[in-house]
């Protein structure tokens, strides 16, 4: 209780240093004409939301004195949570972190330039946001494992199981990949998708930038993505829930939880829930099958990367 005490503190206080910090910075930028109050409370927000993003990072991390647990940590059920959880906060907050950041220098431009005419929507804040997120993300769960020791090889259903699978297990993912494209094929036969819709989506933008923007997004997308959510989901969260509850259990709360992770996306196109379980249905099998989580990586991998292959060729 005294950490959720410490924590709530630190949250107070970084609120307030965020919105004076920024209140005083806007100020002295325009130091030759006071700023309204409307103005003011816009950029004090903006430092505040800035703020509570950093509390949540340094939270996640362990920086805030008080707040923090110390040294090596057991993986149970509530580790288990945690894993996923802080890997969701991460991965948010260290991609609205980087859009705050936009929105400031914007806001600074507008107080200097008042005629200026920034652009927001661009390809930068959304490649920017993604990839500062998702390397957020990656230290959150890198930190985590070495804290677990020896869990995160151990290749019973109580442990991560990062650690290397047979050859025939890679080979399995493949088939479960190919098998996954057929029936993203079939669906999208029964029940086709409203291209025009999709299209409007912020992540089909995310590969309209110029070609570096979309090498980072492919290497997210194909790579660090995949590699990730298997950690967080079928590693840490399987791991931690079935200590407590068992195998059995834990496929189906972190399928849940995985199901409501890609929410946001699918609700545009229902019927993709069914493939984005299944993917996670297969991942869950080929880690208990094999006692590694890398056949899964690589079937995740193979989903996302045959999904871009079959968005390119309807367009």
């Amino acid at each position: 209780m005294k950490r959720v005490f410490a924590a709530l503190g630190w949250l107070i206080l970084f609120i307030a240093a965020g919105a004076a910090g920024a209140d005083l910075a806007a100020t002295h930028a325009v130091a030759h004409h006071p700023l309204p109050e409307k103005a003011l409370a816009m950029v004090g927000g903006l430092g505040a939301e800035a703020a509570v993003n950093l509390w949540g990072l340094a939270l996640c991390f362990g920086r805030l004195p008080g707040a923090r647990a110390k040294g090596r940590v057991a993986l149970g059920l509530a580790q288990g949570l945690w894993g996923m959880a802080g890997f969701a906060l991460t991965l948010a907050m260290g991609g609205a972190l980087f859009v705050n950041i936009r929105v400031a220098a914007a806001f600074r431009m507008l107080l200097l330039h008042p005629g200026a005419h920034p652009h927001l929507a661009d390809s930068l804040t959304l490649t920017g946001s993604v990839v500062s997120g998702e390397l957020m993300a990656a230290l959150f769960l890198a930190r985590l494992l070495r804290r677990l020791g020896r869990a995160a090889t151990d290749a019973s259903p109580q442990g991560v199981a990062w650690r290397a699978a047979p050859t025939a297990a890679y080979a399995q993912a493949v088939l479960l990949a190919l098998a996954l494209a057929g029936v993203v094929a079939g669906l999208f036969r029964l029940v086709p998708p409203d291209l025009h819709g999709l299209q409007d989506l912020p992540a089909a933008r995310l590969f309209e930038g110029p070609p570096a923007s979309m090498a980072l997004m492919l290497g997210v997308v194909l790579l660090l993505g995949p590699a990730l959510e298997e950690i967080a989901f079928r590693g840490i969260g399987f791991a931690g829930v079935a200590a407590r509850l068992g195998p059995r259990a834990a496929t189906i709360i972190t399928t849940l939880l995985f199901l409501a992770a890609h929410a946001p996306e699918k609700l545009h196109y229902p019927p993709g829930f069914i493939d984005v379980g299944l993917l996670a249905l297969a991942a869950c099998y080929l880690r208990l099958r094999h006692g590694s989580i890398r056949p899964g990586i690589l079937l995740h991998v193979l989903y996302n990367g045959l999904g871009l292959a079959a968005a390119a060729g309807l367009h």
